[in-house]
């Protein structure tokens, strides 16, 4: 279920930033760039927040 909501949000920020970009004047492909490294950016960062929250700081 949490990985379901990791991919939502991740898409959500990926889109938002791709369009962020796309809107400043660059290109397609950087845009596409952007938004896929903020994707895996954002997928990597709730992925470890979720690990610390369920393990603690242990």
């Amino acid at each position: 279920m949490w990985i379901l909501v990791i991919l939502l949000a991740a898409a959500l920020v990926s889109n938002v930033a791709g369009l962020l970009v796309h809107a400043s004047g660059a290109n397609v492909p950087f845009a596409v760039l952007a938004g896929g490294g903020a994707f895996g950016t954002t997928v990597l960062l709730l992925l470890a927040i979720g690990n610390f929250l369920e393990k603690g700081s242990r």
